[in-house]
């Protein structure tokens, strides 16, 4: 038989379990995914990181996620719960510019540099990211340098940071920032104090820190995009007595999710957002025109991951897609419509002109920022930068005003016809 003291501690413990059965039996990887689940559902509160509201949040994930790793380090999943780590200690100096939470990104990530667990690249793209914050570019290279030599969507992204780093167009990269799931608004919240007539928005891709796609001779898809746009507008305004509105005015960093809640909630009839291209072997060529939609195309996955500035491997999450599925479902006919009559009036105007140049046609992919969209939308990748030819073109200005006529044209043709 049990003495009473034993059976006391029996009972005491049979009664914890009881109380505090996660405690007891709760698992690593359970707690792994409960731990990312909040960072998500706080993700998707605060996309861009600088709501002061969320901060005291944020502050407790991140303590979370260190006593968690810190008591399962060799546990599987602890290598991937670092990369979070890493993360929001990043948004946290974001929000604050408190160097300690890049101290503390950089103690999470450095393990995971080694763990075969984590997507070739991942760990050492971030690293990178870390080391631009803290201003060494070198150390931020070598990072880099090391994220390129794998096979995979990080090597393609450390390629683009190292292709700024040399042309020196950047001194800190703001990767993630860009990249997040919007605020979907509801349509009831963008119609008040929208003046009569169609509204036009036009989202000049990238800006300030992102630099977008570089050319050999450091032209920026930045600074093509922000004049080609400026140049849509007057056309619209002038010629075809359209309101027209820009997600961004100058040389400024505009969120994704951001540039598509302007767009509702300047009540926009149509979203046009204008690109430049770039390949990884600088030899791609040709104007492309399109529509969102998930796709099984290769080329169109590996561009949506260039233009979405992906860092740490997430896709456009499940609920947003469907969120903004719901949204597009009635304007996915007009999205394609709107996107076939831009790349026609894209033809005429530039192709009939310049021979040697070609257009890949109309297509489909999952770009952030068309997501979330109330209105029909379309991108527009405007040739491609890197390519010797094409490169050359977009720095002059007559080709620019062709390509400007192109998408006002279409636009219009589209607003005619509705």
């Amino acid at each position: 038989m049990y003495s009473s003291t034993s059976y006391r501690a029996f009972k005491a413990l049979a009664l914890f379990i009881l109380v505090f059965p996660t405690v007891c039996f709760s698992t690593p990887n359970s707690t792994f995914v409960k731990l990312r689940g909040e960072y998500f559902r706080l993700r998707n509160i605060d996309p861009t990181g600088d709501n002061p509201a969320q901060l005291s949040a944020w502050e407790s994930l991140a303590a979370k996620i260190r006593e968690v790793v810190a008591r399962n380090a060799a546990s599987d999943g602890a290598a991937e719960l670092r990369i979070l780590g890493a993360e929001t200690q990043l948004r946290l100096y974001r929000s604050t510019r408190n160097r300690s939470h890049l101290t503390s990104a950089l103690a999470m990530v450095k393990p995971a540099l080694s763990d075969t667990s984590v997507a070739p690249g991942k760990a050492e793209l971030i690293a990178g990211d870390i080391s631009l914050y803290y201003g060494n570019n070198d150390v931020a290279g070598s990072y880099y340098e090391a994220a390129a030599g794998f096979q995979g969507r990080f090597s393609w992204l450390a390629k683009q940071r190292l292709q700024g780093l040399r042309n020196g167009t950047f001194k800190r990269f703001v990767p993630s920032q860009d990249r997040e799931v919007p605020r979907i608004l509801s349509p009831k919240h963008t119609m008040a104090g929208i003046p009569s007539g169609p509204i036009i928005v036009i989202d000049p891709g990238h800006g300030g820190e992102d630099s977008g796609a570089v050319s050999s001779f450091g032209g920026e898809e930045k600074e093509i995009t922000l004049d080609i746009a400026k140049r849509v507008k007057v056309i619209l305004e002038r010629r075809h007595q359209l309101k027209v509105q820009l997600t961004r005015e100058d040389d400024q960093f505009v969120p994704l999710g951001r540039r598509t809640a302007f767009a509702n909630r300047k009540g926009g009839a149509v979203f046009i957002s204008l690109h430049v291209n770039a390949s990884e072997n600088h030899d791609a060529s040709g104007l492309e025109a399109y529509y969102l939609d998930n796709t099984n195309d290769e080329a169109s996955r590996k561009l949506a991951e260039r233009e979405n500035g992906i860092s740490s491997g997430e896709q456009v999450d499940d609920l947003s897609f469907m969120l903004s599925d719901l949204i597009q479902s009635g304007k996915l006919e007009d999205s394609i419509h709107l996107t076939r009559e831009v790349e026609g009036s894209l033809r005429l105007k530039v192709l009939k002109t310049h021979r040697n140049l070609k257009s890949l046609g109309v297509k489909k992919a999952p770009f952030f920022v068309l997501v979330g969209a109330h209105m029909p939308c379309s991108l527009i990748e405007m040739f491609f930068v890197d390519n010797p030819i094409e490169g050359t073109k977009l720095r002059d200005d007559s080709f620019r005003s062709a390509l400007a006529a192109g998408v006002a044209d279409g636009i219009y043709k589209f607003i005619s016809r509705k």
